[in-house]
């Protein structure tokens, strides 16, 4: 049985993967991270009783086996350190990490199993493994990433979408630049450029499509979530796969599609 911690417990993404965690046979959701302003008798009546709440990460990481973190990325590099201290696998979720949270995260994988991903959906993770291909056969033509998100999504763009632009800019040999959006002003397209462009309205939960484009033709490639069970259900998976593995900083894909 696979004990678990889940910081961000009850946010969008928490509730989700706490649903799916206390459904599965082979997982005890254990503990939970609730924010400082929010009570915690209060959270406690949203989750089974036998889920210990904490505002200390400490006291979170402390008896499990495993954190799957799903916050703010200030949270993210303090529970990463925290998991490190006690010895407990770290996967994380979190998106709009800067540098300076990357750098605790790197530190953190070098005494435990740690997977961040921009996105935990099976179906991401098998766009994340065709694109590549894609992009290096077709490798004259031009490439356009586009997101939408809810309108309360913080980050813009999107984690997976940078994600995706940089797959497509690591199989060229050719440099790459990204484009933010075009305009206001000229917006005609420069030789290696890249667009990514945001869109936040309604409540729309993810989609992002790649363009790639030649004078004769094109090819769109598509990927959309109709629930958030889906970035639950693979964060859950990467927790299954990452537990016993030794030190290191791995990703989704190859904890996925390894043979």
């Amino acid at each position: 049985m696979l004990r678990l911690a889940l910081i961000g417990i009850t946010g969008r993404m928490g509730r989700v993967v706490a649903e799916l965690a206390a459904a599965a046979p082979d997982i005890e959701l254990v503990a939970g991270l609730v924010s400082p302003s929010r009570d915690l008798a209060e959270a406690s009546r949203l989750l089974p009783r036998t889920v210990r709440l904490t505002h200390d990460l400490s006291e979170l990481v402390s008896g499990v086996d495993v954190v799957i973190d799903f916050s703010r990325p200030e949270v993210t590099a303090d529970a990463a350190l925290a998991a490190a201290d006690s010895g407990v696998a770290f996967v994380s979720g979190t998106t709009g990490l800067r540098e300076s949270e990357f750098a605790a995260i790197r530190q953190a994988a070098t005494s435990i199993p740690v997977v961040h991903a921009t996105n935990f959906s099976i179906g991401t993770a098998v766009l994340l493994r065709i694109v590549p291909e894609v992009a290096r056969v077709l490798t004259r033509w031009d490439c356009e990433v586009m997101e939408r998100h809810h309108r309360q999504k913080r980050d813009a763009p999107s984690g997976t979408a940078l994600t995706l632009a940089r797959a497509v800019a690591a199989a060229r040999a050719a440099n790459t630049s990204f484009v933010y959006g075009r305009g206001p002003g000229t917006a005609t397209r420069q030789p290696g450029e890249l667009g990514i462009h945001a869109i936040r309205a309604g409540g729309e939960i993810g989609r992002h499509t790649l363009l790639f484009a030649s004078d004769e033709e094109g090819i769109e490639i598509t990927h959309w979530a109709q629930s958030r069970r889906a970035y639950a259900a693979g964060a859950l998976e990467a927790a299954r796969r990452l537990v016993g593995r030794p030190p290191g900083l791995y990703q989704f894909t190859d904890l996925l599609f390894e043979v």
